[in-house]
């Protein structure tokens, strides 16, 4: 029947079970029955339907009336009445629900601890140099000790984008021997005019990445792979601003005493040192001061 049908998945949709949902839709239908007879109505198996009933009697939507002769009969709980306790049933529940869940969210904020990963290996070092770039909002400071790393880490082109698509300040430096060949260069000319390409003289040997003063990674070739006879990579990644924010400063401070790759950036800095090491000529105090009169 239709009518049955259409109850039975509506008292599905609320969590109840095939069987509970036919049986009690059935019995709203017949009035008082016996299990025989809604078993016959309901489509639920003769063997199956007495212990749905048990069940329903123990959630106080069944309840069993005077037997006639051998036969027990069963009627129904008034739906609105069922519906209701139901629905303030789960009225408290998400109550519950709520605060145990604020709770977890207040603590969270009360205990934050700082996200820190251990980086082991080629390929993973290259999922966290990626996924970590698309985070950036603000900024991006890179340091490799060869610009090679940039292409085999496959970032050159996230690079690019960034610096393309926004006002993110980025700033790459690398080492006198990291672009002191063909291929090298190559990457140098590949990267786009607005990103500031410094070499240091200082010589290092690391993958180094901080995202908006607030994400790190740092790399270094600190295992040697005898099998394959390569080193491989270790290092850290960290979401602890203040550690992030405490290796910046030397990054920068190297950054700033680098020298720019590019002849065009060279000039421009000369040219913004000449401006700021102009003075105007001081004033003579003597000359302002008023001679007394006599």
């Amino acid at each position: 029947m239709p009518e049955l049908d259409k109850a039975k998945t509506a008292l599905g949709e609320l969590g109840w079970s095939e069987y509970e949902s036919r049986t009690y839709s059935a019995l709203v239908q017949l009035g008082k029955a016996t299990a025989s007879k809604i078993a016959k109505n309901s489509n639920v198996p003769p063997n199956r339907v007495y212990q749905i009933l048990s069940k329903l009697s123990e959630r106080g939507v069944v309840h069993t009336t005077e037997a006639r002769g051998t036969a027990t009969e069963y009627e129904a709980t008034d739906p609105e009445i069922v519906l209701n306790r139901q629905r303030d049933e789960y009225s408290g529940k998400i109550e519950t629900a709520k605060t145990a869940l604020n709770e977890l969210k207040e603590r969270k904020q009360d205990t934050a601890i700082p996200i820190t990963y251990t980086i082991y290996g080629k390929r993973e070092l290259s999922t966290y140099l990626q996924n970590t770039l698309t985070k950036a909002t603000s900024s991006v400071f890179v340091a490799v000790d060869t610009l090679i790393e940039i292409r085999n880490r496959q970032i050159l082109k996230t690079l690019n984008n960034l610096a393309n698509s926004s006002e993110i300040d980025i700033k790459v430096l690398t080492t006198t021997r990291g672009i002191n060949d063909d291929y090298e260069q190559e990457v140098a000319n590949d990267l786009e005019k607005n990103i500031g390409l410094k070499v240091s003289t200082e010589p290092f040997s690391t993958i180094f990445m901080i995202i908006d003063d607030r994400i790190m990674i740092y790399t270094a070739y600190g295992f040697h792979d005898h099998d394959r006879g390569e080193q491989d990579y270790y290092g850290i990644y960290t979401e602890d601003q203040t550690t992030t924010k405490l290796l910046q400063r030397p990054f920068l401070a190297i950054y700033d005493e680098a020298e720019f790759f590019r002849d065009a950036d060279k000039k421009a800095e000369e040219e913004i040192k000449e401006d700021t090491e102009e003075t105007s000529p001081e004033e003579d105090v003597e000359a302002d001061i008023a001679e007394p009169k006599m």
